[in-house]
């Protein structure tokens, strides 16, 4: 085991931004907040920051991923600003022209990060597509609708075996394929590694303005087909520059150890540009918040030690776990780490108080906390916590550069936002992009906040939850999803990994749950003994709340998992309540059945509800 070593607690922390905004009253009953914190420090490219660091700290290393072998492979800034450089020159070589898309079809690698930076620096939009949209046979439609829309000119793959497949998928079957390894139908991207950029590579990159097209990200399309965000660079630019005044860098350089894919506008923007805004390292977790596959999270933690951890609510829940069971992990967990943010959905009180009560155990003082609110539409930033959080579902206030408008409905604020960091519309769905913006230009989130105290603005927003998932009981009372959900799941700790809820037009509210991950069921009698634990602690849960829309009359539990193929969920764990309610509507109809099958659980008692 480490040796622990009494620590002091640093005099100086990080300088976060005075907790101030600026408020204005509409006519139509909203508000209307800013940052009092004006944006600065906004890069034209954010290829600059590459170039910048190469110069500045070249042997700093950049990005890091695991070998076969599991050894840490690594790239300097230095090596990463040649290779970009001469993966650019071989795109044009190899035939790009313009604007023409190029898609990666990998997840988060070393040459995935040098093919995107190398797409950024002559204007080639890059389309990182979920990989669980080529593997899946379920979910190969997504790629289909995707390669229609997009037409991409080169697509990249890490391996050839497992995406052979999909080559004849219309929309890329007659796309250059580019691998990290080559093969016999696709080059690989070393060969352009050593390329020295010529003159046209520098007279595109001229070229690139902040309307270009760097990235086209695609939503999950749960409810619906994928939709194609476009991020401009001067989206991402400002992006990534919004909450930098908020909270400044407290070390030299930032070090992230991340699983978040990059498709997804969290790991693939926030982090990931983060990383680079900082000249900081990225160390690439192979690992996932899954049972199984999260000890290789752990392993990495372990060894990049970070200075920030950003992650969602499900990786947490894993990872609070393996610190109270290992000591050395423990330690080298809390080292020199500063703020841990989560972001996606809120944190568990249980969790949050486990994982302070290792931080003072290890290092004498809690952890800085911080939440946000963001959406790929928004690059990700809408609203953060620029001081050190006291959870309860806090996600902040507008990060700087932006206005965001909260409309009332009922008790809550519907969230809209207007900026140089929201995104111009949907590529080639022009009617999505008109209907998604309201007439004074706001974007309309979806999301529900509300004021931690309507009197103080300025004491920030908490998460009210989406406005598609929350919804009426036959009574026309609201059922506030997202906070019956988290209740339901810290009443059930550690029983519990997650809870869909059912109850539109219904007379109450009814759950299917999902057992912890990890949960041994194959022994005789192991699920009938969870579900009347669970049916003990919903009893125990009713008892102390009032009203049908804080109660759960009845439950059934889920052995299959929430299908990324269909949309259930995402790549980060995020379970969308409309998907899985529609997909699984007969189930929903047993719970509400007047003679239910034998897998509907009762909760006794329900009390009177009301």
């Amino acid at each position: 085991m480490l040796a622990e070593q009494p620590q002091a607690q640093p005099e100086t922390g990080r300088d976060y931004a005075p907790r101030e905004v600026i408020v204005r009253h509409g006519a139509d009953g909203s508000l209307i907040l800013r940052s009092c914190v004006p944006l600065a420090g906004v890069a034209a490219n954010l290829v600059d920051y590459l170039e910048r660091w190469a110069t500045e700290v070249p042997d700093r290393v950049f990005l890091a991923q695991r070998t076969p072998a599991r050894a840490w492979e690594t790239l300097t800034y230095a090596e990463a600003w040649a290779r970009v450089q001469g993966v650019a020159q071989g795109l044009i070589d190899a035939g790009h022209v313009g604007d023409q898309p190029v898609m990666i079809l990998s997840p988060a690698s070393i040459e995935h990060g040098v093919l995107m930076l190398a797409g950024m620096l002559i204007g080639a939009p890059i389309v990182p597509v979920s990989p669980a949209y080529s593997l899946m046979p379920e979910a190969r439609p997504r790629l289909e609708e995707i390669a229609a829309l997009i037409r991409p000119s080169f697509v990249f793959m890490q391996a050839e075996e497992p995406f052979m497949p999909v080559h004849a998928v219309p929309g890329i079957a007659d796309a250059a394929w580019i691998s990290a390894g080559g093969g016999a139908s696709s080059v690989s991207i070393g060969d352009w590694y050593d390329l020295p950029p010529g003159d046209a590579v520098r007279q595109r990159r001229a070229a690139v303005k902040g309307d270009t097209i760097a990235k086209i990200l695609f939503t999950s399309g749960s409810t619906g087909s994928p939709k194609g965000v476009i991020n401009t660079q001067s989206m991402l630019c400002h992006a990534i520059a919004s909450s930098a005044g908020l909270i400044p860098d407290s070390q030299p350089y930032s070090v992230m150890v991340d699983w978040m894919p990059w498709h997804h506008t969290m790991g693939g923007n926030s982090v990931l540009h983060g990383t680079l805004r900082s000249g900081g390292t990225q160390y690439i977790d192979d690992g996932r918040p899954l049972p199984g596959q999260f000890d290789k999270t752990i392993e990495n933690l372990r060894d990049g030690r970070p200075t920030v951890m950003q992650s969602v609510p499900a990786a947490y829940g894993l990872l609070v776990g393996a610190l109270e069971r290992d000591d050395d992990f423990r330690i080298a967990f809390f080292s020199r780490l500063d703020r841990l943010i989560y972001a996606g959905a809120s944190l568990p009180a249980g969790i949050w108080d486990r994982m302070q009560a290792l931080a003072v155990r290890t290092r004498g003082w809690p952890v800085d906390f911080g939440s946000a609110l963001g959406t790929t539409e928004t690059g990700p930033g809408i609203t953060i916590t620029h001081w050190a959080s006291d959870g309860n579902g806090e996600i902040g206030l507008p990060v700087s550069g932006i206005d965001v408008k909260l409309l009332p409905v009922d008790d809550r604020y519907e969230i809209r936002v207007r900026g140089p960091s929201v995104t111009p519309g949907y590529f080639g769905q022009p009617g999505l992009t008109q209907t998604a913006f309201d007439e004074d230009g706001y974007y309309r989130t979806g999301d529900l906040v509300q004021l931690i105290d309507p009197t103080r603005p300025a004491l920030g927003l908490r998460f009210g939850g989406r406005l598609s998932e929350n919804f009426k009981l036959a009574s026309g009372s609201w059922v506030a999803t997202n906070e019956l959900r988290l209740a339901v799941i810290d009443a059930c700790r550690p029983l519990i990994g997650d809870v869909v809820l059912g109850g539109i037009d219904r007379a109450d509210v009814r759950a299917m749950i999902w057992p912890a991950p990890g949960t041994e069921l194959g022994a005789p009698g192991a699920l009938t003994a969870l579900a009347n634990a669970i049916a003990a602690r919903l009893a125990d849960f009713n008892a102390h709340h009032h009203g049908a829309t804080h109660r759960i009359a009845a439950f059934r539990i889920l052995l299959d998992p929430p299908s990324i193929g269909t949309g259930e969920t995402t790549d980060k764990g995020y379970v969308n309540q409309r998907a899985v309610l529609a997909r699984r509507a007969p189930l929903i109809d047993d719970l509400y059945a007047a003679a239910p099958s034998s897998d509907v659980i009762p909760v006794i008692p329900c009390g009177d509800i009301k």
